[in-house]
C-alpha cells in the first residue's frame, strides 16, 4: 500500500477503529471536486455550483459511504466503506465505486439532485430537454472527438475535412441569428461548420443564446430557511458549535443521539444529579447551538425553526459534519 494512494488505509482506519475521519473526508472532498469539474449548476443543491454546494455534496457522499447500506453490487446490503474493507478493495476500486463509475455513490447523488432541481425549475427542465435533443442531432450528423479521460467529447460535423476558417463563438452566434426560422438540425450543423468541434454542453449554450430562453410560467418556489439552504446553514453552525463544546456537553449530545433516557443519563453521568439538571443542560446546549444558527442565518433567523426543531436538526446534521459522532452514537461509545 503506497503512500501515494492513501484511500485504503484511511478507509480501514475509519471503519475498524473510528480514526482519521477528517483525513478521509478531505480525500472524499478532493475526489468529488475532481469528478464534478465539468458538471453544470443544475446538478448541485439550490441549482448553484458554489463552494457551499460542493462541501455539502462531499459531506453527503462521505455519509452515504459511511452509513447507507446499498443492495446493489458490490455492496450487497453493506455500506460502502464496510464493503471496501471486507472485500480488500485497493484504492483504484474504492475510487471507481465511490466517485468515477456511472453508478458511483457520487454520481448517484448528483442525479438525484438534478432530478429535484428539474422538478422545481421549469426553465432548467426546458434546458435539459434542449440538451437531450441536441445530443440526438449530434448522433445523426456528427462524430465524437475524445478529449481525454473524464472529459466530455467534442463533436465534429460528419464529412468535415481540410482547412477551414473557424469563427469565434460570438461571430457564430451572430450568423445563426441571421438564419430564417432554422430548425434544430440546421442550427447544430451550422454551428459545427462555423466553429469547428464543440461539446454538447457548449452547443446547448450557443443554441439557447440564439433561440432565447423561455420565461417560466411561474417562478420557482422561494427557498426558505426551512429548506436545503437552512440545512447548509445549520451544518456550518453545528460544526462551529461542536468545536466549542466541553466534553460533558458532547457526551450529553451523544447520549441524546442514542435516545438514552434521562434516568440512564443520570446513572452514567452523576454530575447531573437529577432530571432538572439534565433538562437545564439540554436547554443550555440548545441555546448554544441556536445562537450559532441565528448568527449564521442573520436577518433570516426569525423565519427559521423553533429551538426544539433546531436541536432535532443539530442531531440530524451532526453525523454529516462530524462523522465519528454518528458512529459513536450508533455503537454506544
Amino acid at each position: 500500500m503506497s503512500l501515494a494512494d492513501p484511500l485504503p488505509s484511511l478507509v480501514l482506519a475509519f471503519e475498524t477503529r473510528e480514526e482519521r475521519a477528517a483525513e478521509l473526508l478531505g480525500e472524499v472532498q478532493r475526489h468529488v471536486a475532481w469528478v464534478t469539474r465539468s458538471y453544470p449548476d443544475a446538478y448541485f443543491v439550490l441549482g448553484r455550483k458554489s463552494e457551499e454546494a460542493m462541501e455539502d455534496l462531499g459531506n453527503r457522499v462521505f455519509t452515504s459511504c459511511a452509513r447507507t447500506e446499498k443492495g446493489r453490487f458490490p455492496f450487497q446490503g453493506r455500506h460502502p466503506f464496510r464493503c471496501y474493507v471486507e472485500e480488500g478493495f485497493d484504492g483504484r476500486a474504492i475510487r471507481y465505486h465511490s466517485f468515477y463509475a456511472k453508478l458511483s455513490i457520487t454520481r448517484e447523488i448528483l442525479r438525484d439532485d438534478y432530478a429535484r432541481n428539474l422538478c422545481r425549475d421549469p426553465v432548467l427542465k426546458w434546458r435539459a430537454t434542449l440538451y437531450r435533443d441536441i445530443g440526438a442531432v449530434l448522433r445523426r450528423v456528427a462524430a465524437p472527438v475524445e478529449q481525454g479521460r473524464g472529459l466530455p467529447p467534442r463533436w465534429e460535423l460528419e464529412g468535415a475535412s481540410g482547412p477551414r476558417v473557424l469563427r469565434s463563438l460570438d461571430a457564430v452566434e451572430a450568423r445563426l441569428r441571421a438564419l430564417e426560422q432554422p430548425g434544430l438540425d440546421e442550427l447544430v450543423k451550422a454551428a459545427l461548420a462555423e466553429a469547428g468541434p464543440l461539446t454538447q454542453a457548449r452547443l446547448t449554450h450557443l443554441v439557447e443564446a440564439v433561440v432565447g430562453t423561455p420565461e417560466a410560467e411561474e417562478p420557482p418556489p422561494p427557498v426558505t430557511p426551512s429548506s436545503s439552504e437552512l440545512l447548509l446553514s445549520v451544518r456550518r453552525a453545528v460544526q462551529a458549535g461542536w468545536n466549542e463544546l466541553q466534553d460533558d456537553d458532547r457526551a450529553l449530545l451523544l447520549a441524546l443521539a442514542r435516545g438514552v433516557a434521562y434516568d440512564d443519563l443520570i446513572a452514567a453521568h452523576p454530575h447531573f444529579k437529577h432530571r432538572v439538571a439534565v433538562s437545564r443542560a439540554v436547554a443550555r446546549v440548545g441555546k448554544h447551538f441556536v445562537a450559532h444558527v441565528e448568527a449564521e442565518l442573520g436577518e433570516e433567523a426569525g423565519k427559521g425553526p423553533s429551538p426544539k426543531l433546531l436541536i432535532d436538526l443539530v442531531l440530524q446534521v451532526l453525523g454529516e459534519v462530524q462523522p465519528q459522532v454518528d458512529r459513536e452514537a450508533r455503537h454506544g461509545a
